[in-house]
């Protein structure tokens, strides 16, 4: 799936350029468009406040899968921030939360204001009570279990990967039972929440790529271990 043709990158980049007048296109190829500036951020919750500015980079891909990043370019990110890798590059969110979120298409703006933003608040929210607001994502595999486990509503990982691996590879069965192991019918237990996700080809081809990724990292960790590499 592309995230941006040129066409459908230019107009959504000049939306976004209206809405944060102190962006800019620093750099405009035919695989890349990068903007440069400043954005203001006031946001209220958990009963404080953020109002600041921030000095990022965005690189918007063209004809390609990746999404956009977000760079911390005036290091207004402590190195020490657990969400920030040693690029600048900032880890806002999972691919797959993202990439389900925007599945009908990918929007700068509201990409901006669901996920960078609130990035920058939890971090300030972070640095002045040392917990995070809306809680914390691990980074890799895990993270994207972890997003799984947010989207079944369920703390078992057994669970989680059993409704995943169905979801991935099977059709959608509300009769048959439910792949958690609860012993109810699937329509009668998970099924609410994994017929979106199987029912829609955009979401499901996520899901199986997903589901690729996470098989061919689990084989080449067992293949390590068995090769006595890992300790």
């Amino acid at each position: 799936m592309i995230i941006f043709t040129p066409s459908a990158a230019d107009l959504q980049i000049r939306e976004l350029l209206a809405h944060y007048v102190g962006l800019k296109i620093v750099q405009s190829g035919s695989d890349e468009i990068v903007i440069c500036g400043e954005i203001h951020i006031y946001r209220t919750a958990k009963g404080y406040t953020l109002n600041r500015s921030f000095q990022i980079e965005l690189k918007i891909p063209l004809n390609s899968e990746h999404l956009p990043s977000v760079l911390d370019i005036e290091g207004s990110i402590d190195d020490t921030y657990p969400h920030r890798y040693q690029s600048g590059e900032l880890c806002i969110e999972t691919d797959t939360a993202i990439r389900l979120r925007f599945s009908d298409g990918f929007n700068l703006v509201m990409w901006m204001e669901e996920y960078v933003e609130p990035y920058f608040f939890s971090y300030a929210y972070y640095m002045r009570y040392g917990v995070f607001p809306f809680g914390e994502r691990p980074h890799g595999l895990e993270g994207i279990l972890n997003t799984y486990m947010d989207l079944f509503n369920e703390s078992d990982m057994k669970k989680v990967a059993s409704l995943l691996r169905y979801c991935g590879d099977e059709k959608y069965r509300g009769h048959i039972d439910c792949p958690c192991g609860s012993g109810k019918k699937l329509r009668n237990c998970h099924g609410n929440v994994i017929f979106p996700l199987m029912t829609d080809p955009r979401k499901k081809e996520i899901i199986a790529k997903d589901l690729k990724t996470i098989r061919s990292k689990i084989e080449n960790e067992f293949t390590k271990r068995d090769s006595g590499t890992t300790k």
